[in-house]
């Protein structure tokens, strides 16, 4: 089981300080001029990384544990275990359906319960990570 820990540097940063860290490190690493793919196992479906993840994890993770999650984010969605897939309840612009899968990892010592969002596009065949957090399992 993955597993990563903040390390001393990081736990001197303010929470402010290293999320903003993370988003750096977020984008530079899956955020490049080409696009950045992860084969899910379970699935197989190649699942592209793109700004809005990085986005919707920068706004919603507020627990230092959730902010260094991000640094398993491909690891994450290459063994993710698929859930189900339901129609895109929002009616979206372009958006055939939305899955859902899920993983765990250890993040300083404690059991975390990965929850991974993607999207489907109607017209490219384009699947994309939408939403990635951590929670306590």
């Amino acid at each position: 089981m993955p597993e990563i820990w903040e390390t001393k540097e990081e736990k001197e940063l303010t929470t402010k300080d290293l999320k903003n860290k993370f988003y750096t490190h977020a984008k530079n690493k899956y955020l490049r001029d080409s696009l950045f793919i992860v084969l899910n196992k379970d699935k197989n479906w190649p699942i592209e990384l793109s700004r809005r993840v990085i986005s919707e994890w920068r706004i919603k993770s507020r627990t230092r544990e959730r902010i260094i999650s991000i640094q398993l984010l491909d690891i994450m969605i290459e063994g993710a275990k698929y859930i189900r897939t339901v129609e895109d309840a929002r009616n979206t612009n372009g958006i055939e359906n939305v899955s859902y899968f899920e993983n765990q990892c250890n993040i300083n010592g404690k059991l975390f319960k990965i929850n991974i969002t993607v999207k489907k596009q109607k017209w490219l065949d384009r699947i994309f990570a939408y939403y990635y957090s951590a929670t306590e399992a």
